[in-house]
């Protein structure tokens, strides 16, 4: 197994920069810029040129989407590209990331080492925090869809497993094998953004799919660089379309006791926006669980946020 059977697929919107360093960082880990799909998810500043400007345009599939079709859509448009080239695994990775010079030489590894794998991840960094974990994967709290985040803002354990078994996996990077879209589709792209890799991920476990974690890949995020962390847009994706897969996905004996852990999250969200100062914030957060419980229909528009 080697990858150049691999795409990556990357989606850009109004971020060249990021973007362009990604694929920089790539190619210096061994990535041929064929291998390369990158989506413009219509972008409304000068992406398309400065890709063409600086990228080596004539091997990279470069997509332009006329419209912000959210994560789901754009990644949909670049993994179907993939499958239709051949592509045996697909890797998706967030345009604000850098990887490791070894980067794709560890995730082979686990593709020959964990061979009934179909989802790996790397372990994911902070880019301003070198050494400390921003996303390892996920467990399910007991028998409900309610998870919890391994090692999460914590420095990296001297004692890692080089393989971790998880439940879920954060699509900020993500290889998925061929056979995974074959059985059970692509992104929902009724979840404009967030929440669309859990429920994935979700759909892949009950299709008996294994998703794993190989640590000694590694990548640096930019965290919430294409939004503030206190933009009311991304607050109000973040709560509706939590639950808008927990009441598609979780059982109903689990519900309401899924809706109170919900309305005291957003209690404790609003309390600590009020202390830091951002009351703009507030009023998203209300807003997305009240659709979220009660019309499970988006109240915002969905062109201002991707």
């Amino acid at each position: 197994m080697t990858i150049s059977s691999w795409s990556v697929v990357i989606l850009n919107w109004n971020r060249s920069d990021d973007t362009i360093e990604c694929i920089q960082s790539l190619e210096r880990a061994g990535l041929s810029p064929a291998q390369i799909i990158l989506v413009d998810n219509g972008s409304t500043d000068n992406s398309l040129d400065h890709f063409s400007q600086v990228l080596n345009t004539s091997m990279i599939k470069l997509l332009s989407l006329s419209k912000n079709l959210g994560f789901a859509g754009g990644v949909n448009r670049g993994i179907h590209t993939a499958l239709t080239n051949g592509a045996e695994w697909i890797l998706l990775i967030n345009n604000d990331t850098a990887v490791d010079l070894n980067f794709f030489q560890k995730l082979e590894e686990a593709v020959t080492e964990q061979p009934m794998w179909r989802i790996i991840a790397p372990l994911i960094l902070y880019a301003d925090e070198p050494d400390r974990i921003w996303s390892m994967g996920d467990r399910c709290i007991g028998p409900t869809t309610l998870t919890y985040r391994l090692f999460s803002c914590q420095p990296i354990p001297r004692h890692l497993p080089k393989y971790v078994e998880v439940d879920s996996l954060n699509a900020c990077a993500v290889l998925i094998h061929k056979d995974v879209f074959a059985k059970i589709g692509f992104f929902d792209e009724s979840y404009f953004m967030y929440a669309e890799d859990a429920d994935f991920c979700w759909r892949a476990r009950r299709a008996g799919f294994q998703l794993g974690v190989a640590t000694q890949a590694r990548m640096w995020h930019k965290v919430a660089r294409s939004t503030h962390p206190h933009h009311p847009q991304r607050r109000y994706w973040r709560i509706f379309n939590q639950i808008l897969f927990y009441r598609r996905r979780e059982h109903l004996l689990f519900l309401p006791f899924i809706f109170l852990f919900t309305l005291v999250r957003v209690v404790f969200l609003t309390i600590d926006d009020i202390l830091q100062g951002h009351l703009a914030v507030t009023q998203s957060s209300w807003h997305g669980w009240i659709d979220g419980w009660f019309s499970m229909q988006p109240s915002n528009s969905q062109e201002n946020c991707g």
